[in-house]
């Protein structure tokens, strides 16, 4: 009996999933990428590319001038779901200093740069004890600089996740001080002192478990030939896309996509995309969150 691709031990799966990924973003691999990769013997690799022939003899051809396998013209993949997303997350990671390339499956770095943002001044102790407070249902005595007080106060919060706002990282947290769930900027815990036991049930965090979905679509102030280039860019499809977020994210979401002001305040070119439903959308979730 053949080799199937629900047979394939995990390690295996994951070099031939290493070998799809090279044949479709940079068009060859060869033993030496396995080798480098996955630090395996060159009589491994060997087997490990004779069985991917194997298993989709129509994937790949051997190139003897370029000592490479290629990518077969009618290469369909096995293991990989090929997708943007992840590729572009490898290069973001190299650029951030996250990982190096040797790190990613990437070979061949394309040229590329990305917008710097400001390195936000989290301290790994801090994070840790926040992580820690969450997975054992513990309160913490933080330190918190807000914005509306001029000295830091110490206080009592009980963290159950964190979020990313796309600039920034909170803690989601309940704070005994104000009495209610809110969010606070990883950034602003400038120490934590004690620690106790929490009798605080995350789900009365409503904002935080209620999702809601942004349904946006083109200018309508765009031509048409605009509104289908906004649409492509956008993924839409009829002229709409949604967006699913949490109630406690809502602020942030609409302030990225440049929908927490008045579509007539930027000029359609700027802003490129509307609100679709904006009547369903709570208007709570519109302000940002209360000063802590």
């Amino acid at each position: 009996m053949g080799t199937t691709q629900g047979s394939v031990r995990w390690g295996i799966e994951r070099r031939l999933e290493f070998i799809e990924f090279r044949l479709f973003w940079e068009g060859h691999v060869n033993r030496g990428d396995l080798m480098a990769a996955f630090g395996i013997s060159i009589n491994q690799a060997s087997t490990d590319l004779n069985r991917y022939l194997g298993m989709a003899p129509g994937n790949m051809v051997y190139d003897k001038s370029a000592r490479t396998y290629v990518r077969g013209d009618c290469f369909e993949p096995l293991f990989l779901k090929p997708g943007p997303a992840s590729y572009l997350s490898q290069l973001r990671s190299i650029s951030d200093g996250i990982v190096t390339q040797e790190e990613t499956w990437i070979g061949q770095m394309p040229a590329f740069d990305t917008v710097p943002s400001p390195v936000r001044g989290i301290d790994a102790h801090t994070l840790r004890r926040v992580i820690e407070a969450i997975r054992t249902r513990q309160a913490l005595e933080v330190e918190y600089q807000s914005l509306s007080n001029p000295a830091p106060r110490w206080r009592w919060i009980a963290p159950h996740a964190i979020a990313f706002d796309g600039f920034r990282w909170h803690a989601r947290a309940y704070c005994f001080t104000d009495g209610c769930f809110k969010d606070f900027l990883l950034a602003r815990i400038l120490g934590t002192r004690d620690s106790r036991p929490s009798d605080i049930d995350d789900s009365q965090d409503a904002d935080w478990h209620t999702h809601v979905t942004l349904k946006i679509g083109p200018h309508p102030g765009l031509s048409d030939a605009q509104k289908k280039v906004v649409a492509l860019d956008y993924g839409m499809r009829d002229g709409k896309a949604s967006i699913t977020v949490r109630k406690a994210l809502l602020y942030y979401t609409l302030k990225r996509l440049g929908l927490d002001t008045d579509p007539a305040a930027r000029k359609p070119s700027d802003q490129q995309i509307a609100l679709l439903n904006q009547e369903g959308i709570s208007m709570s979730g519109h302000s940002p969150p209360s000063p802590s």
